[in-house]
């Protein structure tokens, strides 16, 4: 209950941080936090909680973000009519990826992943007629959300556009903690652990590992719908395998697992280049040694550190 009163409160506390005033470029940096926040703790499912290792999250979340986008140029659809759609279709593509994890595990399954974002990468780049190649496609912003003749509200500027990517990173959240918190979270865990022991005391390892995968693609995807009409535009420069990887790094460096360390680990490695602005040529580097001193000394992430602290 503590954990939970403590993110209702930080939650309330960044929905009113608009009223302060604070400047355009500070709420995108929070934008960029959040969209990476959903994708960390969607990867946490697949990653730290299942034991199955995944470099697939940029794809799912170009697909998610480019489905938006040609839902509205082929069907006319607006946002709060493509971002259910663009959830369901990377859903529909974690469930492909995550049919070969039911024979791989490991580097081999590591490696069928890194194929798979890049054929989806080069489909984004090369199938121009659909995609719209390298230019990419454009996408309009949010605008209203009509109800029965009426407008409630309406996102058009970045103000509110951070309180509906911080309404959708909560949601986001709250389903990967439901999700991690139940029967099936903890067969999760039983599976990451030993995966003969799980199928000896009956869990349907099949069935859990799909599931973990849906759902970590799913939420992907989200964050891909609500990239696409941020930027008011898709690129698949947006979604390569250098997106997946740094998703990767944000679930180790937080803690695998935990929920709460990806999204640490999410805020790390976002603000961590606008604090070393001036030493962007070495970022690759910084990240790199940072990985590399984060694995050592601590194997278990941020969160992990924390934990073994207030026990």
């Amino acid at each position: 209950m503590r954990r939970i009163l403590l993110a209702l409160l930080a939650v309330a506390a960044l929905a009113l941080l608009p009223l302060a005033s604070p400047s355009g470029y500070l709420l995108h940096v929070l934008i960029v936090v959040f969209l990476y926040v959903i994708l960390a703790a969607g990867l946490d499912l697949v990653m730290g909680y299942c034991g199955q290792y995944s470099f697939a999250q940029g794809a799912f979340y170009g697909i998610g973000a480019y489905a938006a986008a040609i839902l509205h140029r082929d069907l006319g659809l607006d946002f709060w009519q493509t971002l259910p759609l663009g959830v369901l279709s990377a859903g529909a593509f974690g469930l492909l990826l995550g049919i070969p994890s039911l024979r791989l595990s490991g580097h081999f399954l590591s490696i069928t992943t890194i194929a798979f974002q890049t054929i989806i990468y080069l489909l984004l780049t090369q199938w121009t007629s659909f995609t719209g190649g390298q230019y990419g496609l454009p996408v309009p912003k949010v605008g209203s959300l009509s109800l029965f003749g009426h407008e409630p509200f309406r996102i058009e500027n970045v103000h509110e556009f951070y309180l509906l990517a911080l309404a959708v990173m909560a949601v986001a959240l709250l389903v990967a903690w439901r999700l991690a918190t139940s029967r099936i979270g903890r067969e999760w865990r039983a599976i990451h652990d030993d995966e003969l022991v799980a199928r000896a005391i009956g869990i349907n390892v099949t069935r859990d590992k799909l599931v973990a995968f849906v759902a970590s693609a799913a939420l992907a995807g989200a964050a891909g719908v609500l990239v696409a009409y941020y930027l008011e535009g898709v690129s698949p420069t947006d979604f390569s395998i250098w997106t997946s990887a740094t998703v990767v790094a944000m679930v180790i460096v937080g803690g695998r697992g935990t929920i709460l360390g990806p999204a640490v680990g999410a805020i790390v490695f976002t603000l961590m280049p606008e604090v070393l602005r001036a030493t962007a040529d070495y970022k690759l580097i910084i990240f790199g040694v940072l990985m590399i001193v984060m694995v050592i000394f601590m194997p278990m992430g941020a969160a992990g550190l924390l934990r073994r602290e207030q026990s």
